[in-house]
């Protein structure tokens, strides 16, 4: 998931893994395009390219992953407007044979470029489709990486970029795609099909089961965000239940501070305190912005990074005067930390030191060292005037957000815990949508026309569908999309509990979409119990299936 507008695009994470791809062959009958292994694809570089079954397999052993493309409608309710190419990636080294189960996944909110071993058993659903002896398929949702009906994005070319949209396509690929290892046999009235997602994607599998039911038999929602949120000043509270105490109290006391100072100071004050920070050219929001971008980085850890690799606690070294990762073992700080003035002193360090040295904006369209990919207020930017599918600012997922609009701002908001600048509000965000987006050929954007937020909820019933079937749950405890989730504190009643009928997974210490990738599992015992009971569960569903229709189940 891909946090509030340009901040987060800046330090949002990527899937793991390393790409390969080919060139383009003959249309089959079936819709689905043949792909040579070995040669280059848009959007690939030399070395994704060259790598051997896009480096997951030893040249030893036959790539048993497999690049096509689907011809998908670019709008379901006028499918005289044709179809666009979405690509498509499958692998059946496990397969029984025709009437196996199959398993769909998307990568959601940016292209599937790196997304290939979500076919394999080293996540979860080439685990799952390993256990029942089917088939994993990655689908690259529609408008990114080369699944784009149209080469340049506005206002009016993003119409089809809908949640509504999005979802029928999964279930028109579905329906028609003819795999050719299945023998015709793919129709889920012949085959059980999975939906797995995490994040995005895992509302997408909620709201698959909710208002599409009939065409995929089991689902898999991590992390699913099924209640967005406008003011989602929520983010943070995850955040700051995973920092240490005294952090968590330092930052709040800094913040405060800050904005204190701030609020002190003409134009010329201000210019000079954000100077301290490395962030000087930055405007007084965007520089509020950026502060929070070592906090986004949070739910990017899974139970095998490294504690030095984790960015939040190496922040709050700095914020309590201990140095980088504490190298000379200086004595901590308690509970009681170290005061506002210390820890706004460390803060200001940390990010003059680590965050602006490290060159976040570089290999985008700056020079290395540039931080204008911070600033929201230059209109000739980037970031206004790229409209490419490969932009580096991912506008889809802007647009959605600004035109669904799911919103997810995380900024200040009153009432809000105090873990965000009062120089960056939620108006502020919503604000960037006009000049992202302005009116093309009479198109706007869901916002400007009156669409809210809360009508997503009322059509989905967001936290409140609880009469789901065959749905897993999982969140991580410390994620900070937790907020908007099943498992939400904030959610009426409290956060949905685990039952037979709906299983719901909270991974203890966990952070975003942590039971996806099994390396995670294999780091941590606990997990790794939940993992086998979800696969437990899922092969006892799908067994269901050949009960239910009176087949026989291929490998069994």
């Amino acid at each position: 998931m891909i946090s509030s507008m340009i901040r987060a695009v800046v330090a949002g994470s990527a899937i793991a893994g390393v790409a390969e791809a080919g060139r383009l062959s003959v249309v089959a009958h079936d819709g689905l395009t043949r792909v040579n292994h070995g040669a280059m694809m848009p959007g690939q570089n030399k070395a994704d390219a060259d790598a051997y079954c896009y480096g997951l397999y030893p040249e030893s052993v036959p790539c048993p992953i497999v690049a096509t493309t689907f011809d998908q409608l670019i709008d379901h309710d006028k499918p005289e407007l044709g179809t666009f190419k979405q690509r498509v990636w499958y692998n059946a080294e496990f397969y029984a044979g025709p009437g196996a189960p199959l398993l769909l996944s998307t990568p959601g909110e940016g292209a599937a470029d790196h997304y290939q071993p979500y076919t394999m058993n080293q996540t979860l659903a080439g685990a799952y489709m390993q256990d029942q002896k089917g088939a994993a398929i990655v689908l690259e949702h529609r408008y990114w990486g080369d699944s784009s009906p149209y080469d340049t994005i506005n206002a009016k070319t993003l119409q089809a970029l809908t949640l509504d949209q999005s979802l029928r396509d999964l279930v028109y690929f579905a329906r028609n795609v003819d795999l050719p290892f299945t023998n015709g046999t793919s129709h889920p009235d012949k085959s059980p099909w999975t939906f797995l997602g995490g994040s995005y994607p895992g509302a997408l599998v909620a709201y698959m089961n909710k208002l599409y039911p009939g065409t995929f038999w089991t689902y898999h929602a991590s992390s699913a965000v099924v209640e967005p949120i406008g003011d989602y000043w929520r983010y943070f509270d995850p955040v700051s239940a995973a920092m240490p105490a005294n952090c968590s109290k330092d930052w709040k006391l800094a913040i405060k501070q800050l904005d204190t100072m701030m609020d002190s100071r003409d134009a010329a004050g201000r210019t000079a305190l954000k100077s301290k920070f490395g962030l000087g050219e930055l405007a007084d929001d965007d520089f509020a912005s950026t502060l929070l971008a070592p906090l986004d980085s949070w739910q990017g850890n899974k139970f095998y990074t490294k504690p030095k690799d984790v960015v939040l606690y190496n922040l709050c070294d700095y914020i309590e005067g201990v140095g980088n990762h504490n190298e000379n073992n200086t004595v901590v700080p308690g509970a009681e930390g170290v005061g506002s003035c210390k820890a706004l002193h460390g803060l200001a360090k940390y990010m003059r030191e680590v965050f602006v040295p490290k060159g976040p904006c570089d290999g985008q369209d700056w020079p290395n060292g540039s931080l204008q990919c911070f600033n929201t207020h230059n209109l000739t930017s980037p970031i206004y005037t790229d409209r490419t599918v490969r932009n580096n600012y991912n506008l889809q997922w802007l647009w959605m957000c600004c035109n669904e609009p799911f919103q997810h701002w995380q900024a200040s908001f009153p009432g809000d815990i105090g873990m965000v600048s009062k120089y960056y509000t939620t108006q502020m965000a919503r604000d960037q949508c006009a000049p992202l987006f302005p009116d093309t050929d009479g198109f706007q954007y869901g916002l400007k026309l009156g669409r809210t937020t809360e009508q997503i909820v009322e059509k989905t019933t967001g936290w409140k569908n609880v009469n789901t079937t065959r749905l897993i749950y999982v969140n991580g405890e410390f994620d900070p999309w937790r907020p908007e989730t099943v498992s939400s504190d904030e959610r009426p009643g409290g956060p949905l509990q685990f039952t037979d009928d709906v299983p719901v997974f909270v991974i203890k210490n966990g952070t975003h979409c942590a039971d996806l990738r099994l390396a995670s599992a294999n780091a941590n015992s606990a997990l790794a119990a939940q993992v086998a009971q979800m696969r437990s569960i899922m092969g006892k569903w799908t067994a269901e299936f050949y009960t239910e229709k009176g087949i026989k189940r291929p490998g069994f």
